[in-house]
């Protein structure tokens, strides 16, 4: 492991002003630019005299010259657990050990895990936060449980600790830059939550079969009308394109989780001319759903798709973490779906490899993309390049300690090790550099200690989502041998579709808005309620009575005043005008 022999101060950049990781910009450009606005304010957590290079300092820090603590100190830190088969407890996992082992040699630091369950970690971690049990490292999907304990005096300041030590931390600093400050709120000096890196490949595809297109002799559909038109296809000819079925194909699978499922339908419902503040004060939601009309459009379409046979019946029974929807796609049975960009070529999920045992070599899904605005425009509307909340509950007492942990999870040799695993199980490094994955065959299996429930660890990664080597080029090269069984270039080509049409919008910085704390949760079970009525429990000649009636109890929940306060914040930063300066 490399030491710290040579320390030296750094300088970093902080954006201006910046709380939640809220969208905004003016919808002209067609290609992602960078989406920090404006010059950012360069601070130097050296300051106080904290200089690094003091001997003094490191040692009133209880630190030796390679950052190293003199005497052990002890942090807990959460590990997303998805109870996979092959690893029921992640926590004892190869994996788990590996960080351990490391952390303890780097630093000196005692890690101790405590299980997350990864489907609903928004609720077990309020829930552990509330018993004041929470790990001292905590990270969430839900920015806002974040606030809302610290509204309660639960969760630590970072900025000040940020300016103490950030010059101990310079891998933390060199992955994420702007993302450590994102949530700063310029006017109080509070960071509750270090913001994670993602890095973009796609977001989301709509995936289609392509056996049976060409069975049905269907050209790839390039609207909704024509999509339509095949689903309907796919309906009426089952006996083609599926003769020895146990069960009734689904032409379009949708999930429980409906914004996710449907979400490139329903964002070709926003309008191509929306502005910057729009999309802020509407922007809550991940799932666009404070766009009123776009998604009531979008799910009408749904409604009639479900009345006609197009849709999984059973889409509302089954939540996130049960296998079946991916189950049937495994098994031949879905015609198509919006699926993560990369879904089908994931070797932890094994979808394609599974579908060719399953129906044959012939059976491939492709990326389309039928879904157009008012404009005719394919727009992919991308979040800002953030990913998880990293945060530290007020009852973690070794601070310092958990700031190395993240700057040593941070480092570049660190997540290549945790991304690709040991060499000649997992991964063969190849001549120029790029990693090529070794998946699992009848003569080549990892170890189940070894084996890997999410994509890249995901679930341990904590301050990075997707492939960062240090170099664009080889993180590219290196994605695309990625996904043992799948080939190359139907990866390179489901990417490109992704990356295709993407659509970004600035970052917008305002002040806290107390409406949004806590409101995560419940609007979204709300949200979820809504969708299953009125796309399945609802004719389609009732569909407005029903859309209006419970879209006013969702607004009434906490959405209204959520976008209200928004369109204030918004007034009072920059002016009753339609976009930032």
């Amino acid at each position: 492991m490399r030491k710290h022999k040579k320390l030296f101060a750094t300088t970093f950049f902080v954006a201006a002003a910046a709380f939640l990781a809220a969208c905004g910009t003016e919808p002209a450009v067609e290609t992602p630019a960078d989406p920090m606005p404006g010059e950012p304010t360069i601070t130097e957590p050296g300051d106080n005299n904290n200089a690094l290079s003091s001997d003094a300092r490191l040692a009133e820090l209880g630190l030796d010259d390679n950052l190293r603590f003199v005497e052990p100190r002890t942090i807990s830190v959460a590990l997303w657990d998805r109870s996979h088969e092959r690893i029921p407890e992640f926590n004892e996992s190869y994996w788990a050990n590996w960080v351990q082992e490391q952390i303890l040699e780097e630093h000196n630091i005692i890690v101790e895990w405590v299980p997350v369950g990864r489907w609903g970690e928004n609720e077990n971690q309020s829930t552990l936060l509330a018993t004041q049990t929470a790990p001292d490292i905590g990270y969430t999907f839900d920015n806002p449980m974040v606030t809302t304990f610290a509204g309660m005096g639960g969760i630590h300041n970072l900025y000040p600790l940020l300016q103490r030590y950030g010059d101990l931390l310079p891998n933390l600093y060199n992955l994420l830059g702007d993302n450590v400050y994102w949530n700063l709120d310029p006017q109080t000096n509070e960071l509750w939550s270090i913001t994670g890196r993602l890095i973009q490949d796609g977001r989301v595809n709509t995936f289609i079969r392509e056996d049976w297109l060409n069975a049905l002799n269907l050209e790839v559909p390039t609207s909704l009308e024509e999509f339509e038109t095949v689903l309907e296809a796919f309906r009426d000819n089952q006996d083609i394109i599926m003769p020895d079925r146990t069960r009734d194909l689904i032409p379009f699978q949708l999930q429980h989780d409906v914004g996710w499922s449907g979400s490139l339908l329903f964002e070709s419902f926003i309008p191509s001319n929306i502005t910057e503040r729009e999309w802020f004060v509407h922007g809550f939601d991940d799932r666009r759903f404070h766009f009123e009309d776009a998604v009531r459009e979008g799910s009408r379409v749904l409604n009639r798709w479900f009345n006609n046979g197009l849709l999984w019946n059973d889409f509302i029974l089954h939540e996130p973490g049960d296998s079946m929807g991916d189950d049937l796609i495994r098994l031949g049975y879905v015609g198509s779906a919006i699926l993560n960009w990369d879904m089908p070529f994931r070797p932890a999920d094994a979808v394609m490899e599974n579908l060719h045992e399953n129906v044959g070599p012939e059976a491939n899904f492709i990326a389309i993309t039928p879904f157009t605005n008012d404009a005719g425009q394919v727009r992919k509307f991308f979040p800002n390049p953030t990913d998880r909340f990293i945060f530290f509950p007020t009852t973690n007492t070794e601070p310092l300690a958990s700031l190395l942990y993240l700057d040593w999870i941070s480092r570049l040799d660190v997540i290549e090790y945790l991304q690709f695993g040991v060499e000649g199980i997992h991964r063969e490094t190849l001549a120029n550099g790029a990693i090529m994955t070794i998946g699992e065959t009848d003569t080549h299996s990892w170890p189940d200690n070894q084996f890997m429930p999410s994509l890249r660890n995901f679930d341990i990664t904590m301050t990075i989502n997707g492939i960062y080597l240090g170099n664009d080029v080889l993180s590219a090269q290196t994605l695309a041998l990625g996904y043992p069984g799948s080939e190359p270039e139907a990866v390179i080509a489901a990417r490109a579709a992704g990356l295709e049409n993407a659509y970004w919008f600035r970052n917008v910085m305002t002040r806290v808005r107390a409406s949004e704390e806590g409101m995560s949760v419940p609007l979204a079970d709300q949200r979820n309620v809504l969708f299953h009525n009125v796309i399945a429990n609802t004719t389609p000649e009732n569909f407005d009575a029903t859309w209006t009636q419970m879209y006013q109890a969702y607004l009434n929940l906490g959405a209204a005043a959520i976008i209200a306060e928004r369109e204030q914040a918004w007034i009072e930063q920059f002016g009753d005008v339609d976009r930032m300066p």
